[in-house]
């Protein structure tokens, strides 16, 4: 099993966002490819497709996609996703909940164009013991201790005093990946910062059950975004994807185990 993760720090609230920019790492093109960046869950919530297309400029934000049309078909069911005019680019079901050992066709139309997709989940597993270690400076850190194929999302949040005197809310969030796969670019991939928190912090996990090709599309995924600078390089090339032809990215289904906990 490999192990790796990446996190970022924000004041205040940031949005859950992962698998992100799919779009980097590609060749440049002449005609832009629809990105699609999905993932269903056991959640009983409203699931997310985000449409974006690819662009050149790296100096350009990703243009998001808002006339598509959007369905989920399940067991013979439809579900028409509709557009969210707040997040353009992001079309919703209703509250729908993604059921192990069932195939879920994505099906998106746009621009004239057809395209679908295809998946299913593995199996969840529980979440090991939470591991945190405390330094001599008396701050904590995140230990990830995972050993089953997965993506597990970890976000910590605590209360700080600001620069105005009041109380702002700190977010770190990090992501780790536990792949069976054996990659020799990883192992002299550059250290990342560990995810380092305060007494009082609270600890949200959250883990995504992977299938193979999951694993597969990720791994490809992070040697273009998250490996690339180590001691064996990868060269430059197009992230695999389960899309057909014309779009990019990916469309899944994991099975959500969660936990949280108080540093005291």
């Amino acid at each position: 099993m490999k192990h790796f993760h990446r996190y970022i720090s924000i004041l205040v609230f940031m949005a859950f966002g992962c698998e992100e920019a799919s779009d980097q790492g590609l060749e440049i093109i002449d005609q832009p490819l629809l990105v699609v960046e999905g993932r269903l869950t056991n959640e009983r919530i409203p699931q997310e497709i985000k449409l974006s297309q690819t662009f050149s400029d790296l100096n350009q934000e990703s243009p998001p996609v808002t006339d598509a049309f959007v369905l989920i078909n399940v067991n013979n069911s439809n579900f028409i996703l509709q557009h969210d005019d707040s997040r353009p680019g992001t079309y919703l079901t209703d509250t729908l909940q993604a059921l192990f050992d069932e195939l879920y066709t994505l099906y998106i139309v746009h621009d004239g164009n057809e395209y679908f997709a295809l998946a299913t989940s593995a199996i969840g597993t529980p979440l090991p013991p939470l591991a945190i270690q405390e330094s001599d400076s008396g701050m904590f850190e995140y230990i990830h201790t995972e050993t089953i194929p997965s993506m597990t999302e970890v976000r910590v949040t605590w209360n700080e005093a600001n620069s105005s005197g009041g109380q702002a809310e700190v977010l770190k969030e990090a992501f780790y990946y536990t792949l069976d796969v054996v990659d020799i670019t990883k192992t002299f991939a550059p250290e990342k910062e560990p995810l380092v928190f305060p007494r009082g912090a609270t600890i949200h996990r959250k883990k995504y059950s992977l299938t193979e090709h999951h694993q597969n599309f990720l791994r490809s995924f992070l040697a273009e975004v998250d490996w690339r600078g180590g001691g064996f390089d990868v060269a430059a090339g197009n992230v695999l994807t389960n899309l057909s032809e014309g779009a990019i990215g990916y469309f899944s289904v994991s099975m959500v185990i969660s936990d949280s906990r108080l540093v005291q």
